[in-house]
């Protein structure tokens, strides 16, 4: 998952080490689509970050 896909509220888990990121602000501005942070998934470990379920 990028930043852009992510919504207020939700964790993203590193399923390698348990480190955890909360969303606490959104995006939400067409122009972040094109900024690095949203470009390519949220990485931990050498891996894709997912979302805690």
């Amino acid at each position: 998952m990028n930043c852009g896909d992510l919504k207020m509220g939700q964790v993203l888990r590193c399923e390698a080490c348990g480190f955890e990121l909360q969303v606490v602000k959104e995006c939400g501005d067409v122009s972040c689509s094109t900024d690095a942070c949203c470009t390519g998934n949220v990485t931990c470990c050498g891996e894709p970050m997912k979302l805690k379920q």
